[in-house]
């Protein structure tokens, strides 16, 4: 965690996420990694199978999906619904520290151990890798006062991006109440390289506030 200035406030930042991005676990892994004295995050659980699937949420809403729902390309797999019900419980229950190491457990479960994110007993695995006990998770998920509240947070956090800007994709960024922008990083940002990381993104947001899309082409020949 970098060192800052005893009387610099943490940069407030909002991110929506989504576990089935790698970008987007990029983009968590640098903000966790900067730490509560650098910035303050509140995550936004932004399902890229909603946006895909229907992105006016007129007929079909993830937050109103039985657990078993079938993914609409059938990929049982790439179903978000129980992954982030799960994070909201935590998040709501469980404290701020215990929130950040199940959202990496889970991440790292999506893309580092390549498994099914949307099973419950993974998803009660990563509660244990995170601190909670085990059965924690799973025993939420099956309280339904707990899931009524967690869809809620869902269907809420849906609206804050569709409202007043059409958020598309994650990660995208929302820093101190400016217009949100979305950010792909090619590669993770190494965990010493954070801080000075967030300050060129800050300066370039304030200098540049107009640019609404910037980026490189990728070489010739490549796949």
């Amino acid at each position: 965690m970098q060192e800052v200035p005893s009387d610099a406030a943490p940069v407030r930042i909002e991110v929506f996420m989504d576990y089935h991005c790698p970008y987007s676990y990029r983009a968590v892994c640098w903000l966790d990694d900067l730490g509560p004295d650098l910035v303050q995050v509140r995550y936004r659980l932004f399902a890229l199978e909603q946006v895909n699937r229907d992105a006016e949420a007129a007929e079909w809403r993830i937050w109103e999906q039985p657990f078993e729902y079938e993914q609409y390309r059938d990929r049982q797999d790439r179903r978000a619904l129980a992954s982030f019900l799960a994070t909201a419980i935590v998040e709501e229950h469980a404290g701020a520290a215990v929130s950040r190491r199940f959202r990496r457990a889970v991440y790292a479960a999506r893309f580092e151990d390549r498994m099914d994110i949307s099973e419950p007993t993974l998803l009660d695995a990563a509660g244990v890798r995170a601190g909670l006990l085990p059965g924690w998770v799973g025993e939420a998920l099956a309280d339904k006062s707990r899931t009524d509240a967690a869809r809620q947070r869902l269907a809420d956090d849906w609206a804050a991006a569709r409202s007043p800007f059409l958020v598309f994709g994650v990660p995208t960024l929302v820093l101190e109440g400016q217009a949100p922008v979305y950010l792909r990083l090619a590669a993770p940002i190494p965990p010493a390289e954070g801080a000075s990381f967030l300050a060129a993104f800050r300066a370039f947001r304030d200098a540049a506030p107009a640019v609404l899309e910037l980026k490189q082409p990728e070489r010739a020949g490549s796949d």
